[in-house]
């Protein structure tokens, strides 16, 4: 369900028909390509997210067998409760999701461990980091703990002035992880 909330184009696809009930995919396939939206979605992903929204349960055709959709009642409710509350929710792919759940589970984790318990390439970690600190998730503090001397001259990977960053979750952050938890048990 989540993966395919943060899907291209499936929360204006159902905004749309929020607004427009009983809208044949003709005409939510003229609004998306035709006109001028902030979304400009191909024909094939229209048909491809209400051929996915439909299986899931979020899109009913009415009466059954025509290419009119209405919103089923779960549908309007998840979307109103992830639009109001938590709308980072439906930006967030299953990459973004993992480090968030990995971040929270190791408070104040650094890149490099990251890249050790995570199971993802660098970009990926460096990209997803990237959206969630966008998002206003996570914040990095920078731990300044220069190296003694001795330790300098035994080691070569001692680098003072070189601050370490550490990784945690804002309060923000804290609210999209339990609200994404509770999603993913519904």
């Amino acid at each position: 369900m989540l993966d395919l909330l943060a899907s291209t184009g499936t929360v204006e696809i159902l905004e749309f028909i929020k607004k427009h009930p009983e809208s044949s995919s003709v005409d939510i396939n003229n609004h998306f390509t035709e006109k001028k939206t902030s979304k400009q979605l191909t024909t094939a992903t229209i048909y491809r997210r209400l051929k996915e929204l439909e299986l899931a349960g979020f899109i009913v055709r009415q009466p059954p067998d025509s290419n009119t959709f209405t919103l089923t009642q779960q549908a309007i409710d998840i979307l109103d409760r992830q639009i109001l509350q938590h709308p980072e929710i439906t930006e967030l792919k299953r990459s973004h999701r993992s480090l968030l759940r990995e971040i929270k589970q190791r408070e104040g984790v650094g890149v490099v461990e990251l890249q050790e318990v995570a199971r993802m390439s660098p970009t990926t970690i460096n990209v997803g980091l990237q959206k969630l600190n966008n998002l206003g998730l996570i914040e990095q503090i920078k731990n300044h703990v220069a190296p003694s001397k001795e330790e300098t001259k035994k080691s070569k990977k001692a680098r003072p002035g070189r601050p370490l960053k550490r990784i945690r979750l804002k309060k923000k952050g804290k609210e999209v992880y339990e609200e994404l938890e509770r999603l993913s048990q519904e």
